[in-house]
């Protein structure tokens, strides 16, 4: 039923692109749906969400996720923008999981980013990507900055080499705060 018009009786505007959807998969897959779907919402009223904010992909994959408990590496061609680069997509899942209250996608998209994280982190990616983590969540939501921060504690001789790294230190104080109490326990 994703992405399939068949019955579908709400719709969500990603971009610019409308995908159908389904009141019954939404409010089931969603606390943020359950309540905008069923509460005194201009949404539940008109039957339509605009979702303009954030990364588009990552609203494809949570929505694909809500239908097939599961999502995509590949990027939506439907939604006619660019993918997220490869550490960034799971992270992005994971921000917009948050957002919609979906505490089991959010177990699944830390996985798969802690997954791609062990490969991935002497990539160019591996700074932007603490950036983005430090910079989309709060001291509160800690499983994926505990993940950048394992994984740079393991490897930091190798990461402190780097002048971007070393500039991140400087630039994202909670980093450097997490990363360090990691060496003082």
């Amino acid at each position: 039923m994703f992405n399939n018009p068949e019955h579908a009786d709400t719709k969500i505007s990603i971009g610019s692109f409308e995908l159908p959807a389904h009141r019954l998969v939404l409010a089931v897959q969603s606390p943020f749906f359950e309540k905008a779907l069923n509460g005194n919402f201009q949404e539940s009223k008109t039957n339509s969400f605009r979702f303009t904010e954030g990364s588009a992909q990552a609203h494809w994959r949570v929505f694909e996720y809500m239908y097939t408990g599961n999502y995509s590496d590949e990027p939506s061609k439907v939604l006619g923008v660019e993918d997220d680069d490869e550490l960034a997509k799971d992270v992005r899942v994971y921000v917009t999981a948050d957002f919609f209250l979906m505490d089991e996608l959010k177990v699944y998209a830390l996985e798969r980013f802690e997954s791609k994280l062990q490969r991935l982190w002497v990539s160019g990616l591996f700074v932007d990507c603490i950036r983005e983590v430090y910079n989309s969540t709060n001291e509160s939501e800690k499983k994926l900055r505990d993940a950048v921060t394992q994984v740079a504690e393991e490897n930091l001789s190798d990461l402190w080499l780097k002048k971007a790294f070393q500039s991140l230190v400087g630039e994202v104080g909670d980093f450097a705060v997490d990363l360090l109490a990691k060496f003082c326990r």
